[in-house]
């Protein structure tokens, strides 16, 4: 690679870094404070919220990563400009294009990758996530059984007449399962309670008996046991939910929309929605055309001009992102075509200031 592309992109990779942990980490504190709580309440490991993290991070990227382009390049090339590295690289012949194009390369490296996340990877890992959030919320941390009362455990109904709590020994135990299709009711003179990690436990009962169903309603199977061992689901397998927009990868929503059985409504989200991605996708493209006039452009600048520069363009791009989305989901014919407002403005606005910075 020629040196002053070199140098250029050895200028512009901190900036970028450090804006890409910023705002991952603004992104991030978003669930922080709910995968804290859950960790916490369940008695899970550090590591399981690192996991949930490591889930988020692709979805999370889609945002962060032209944000945090957009953001290095205008501060680089402002900088560039204040010092007169932008003025001397012009007397010394390099153009407009050539300073920029490193640059150019880098938008349109990201953008391809951004295609796979936005497609792919981010909302496949985003339903990860959501998998290992209801399944945490079925962990059982602890048990407190009251003596004299019946305690739930999931499906389960568990009574004991004494409790010793510092070794889960029991005295005067029933236990039954009112609600289930084939109830069973199991009572002993004593028994043990054991938390396996996870979403059971075990239940050692001593002398008592067990009552099964018959194919007569009003008949129980019974018999005595010596010792018996049980071991408790504390619950059902969660029920199947529809999937949100954000886990469906893009192939589930072509299905879905080429699916005659779509409802309208539902078809056309789902078209804005596949939209929106690769318009999202694209936007270190666009990002690229409206940043490098911007940054070696500007003459007179305060200081962080070129921070703030960068957060207007980011707030035009994303709010005409969201009326696109808006507009496309009101208007069924726009559907696909309304999200690319954003993409489009920032474009022809882009091209129209480098075509004036190049001219200069």
């Amino acid at each position: 690679m020629p040196i002053v592309p070199r140098y250029l992109l050895k200028q512009f990779l901190p900036t970028f870094l450090a804006g890409l942990a910023l705002f991952l980490g603004l992104l991030l504190m978003n669930q922080f404070l709910r995968l804290f709580t859950t960790a916490m309440l369940k008695g899970l490991p550090l590591a399981w919220i690192l996991g949930c993290f490591a889930r988020l991070l692709p979805s999370l990227a889609s945002l962060a990563v032209p944000m945090a382009f957009l953001v290095a390049m205008m501060v680089t090339l402002g900088q560039l400009s204040d010092s007169g590295e932008a003025m001397a690289l012009r007397a010394a012949g390099f153009s407009f294009p050539e300073i920029v194009r490193p640059f150019l390369w880098t938008a349109v490296a990201l953008s391809a990758v951004l295609l796979l996340v936005n497609h792919k990877t981010g909302p496949e890992g985003f339903h990860s996530f959501r998998v290992r959030i209801s399944r945490a919320s079925q962990k059982l941390a602890k048990i407190d059984l009251d003596p004299g009362a019946f305690t739930p455990l999931g499906p389960w109904r568990l009574y004991a007449r004494e409790v010793n709590k510092g070794d889960g020994r029991l005295e005067g135990v029933y236990l039954v399962r009112p609600d289930h299709r084939d109830p069973m009711r199991v009572n002993a003179a004593r028994g043990r309670l054991t938390l396996e990690p996870g979403v059971s436990l075990d239940l050692v009962l001593e002398d008592g008996q067990l009552q099964l169903p018959n194919t007569d309603p009003e008949r129980y199977v019974s018999g005595r046991f010596e010792r018996y061992r049980v071991h408790l689901p504390l619950a059902e397998p969660a029920p199947p939910r529809p999937l949100d927009l954000q886990e469906l990868n893009t192939r589930s929503l072509r299905a879905r929309i080429a699916d005659p059985r779509t409802p309208r409504d539902k078809r056309v989200e789902y078209e804005v929605e596949e939209s929106a991605r690769s318009v999202g996708a694209l936007s270190p493209f666009v990002f690229f055309w409206l940043a490098a006039p911007l940054g070696l452009g500007l003459r007179s600048r305060a200081r962080g001009a070129d921070f703030a520069s960068s957060l207007f363009v980011m707030f035009a791009f994303y709010g005409l992102l969201v009326i696109g989305i808006s507009e496309g989901r009101r208007i069924p014919a726009l559907a696909y075509w309304a999200p690319w407002l954003a993409d489009a403005a920032g474009l022809a606005a882009g091209l129209w200031l480098t075509r004036r910075a190049a001219a200069r």
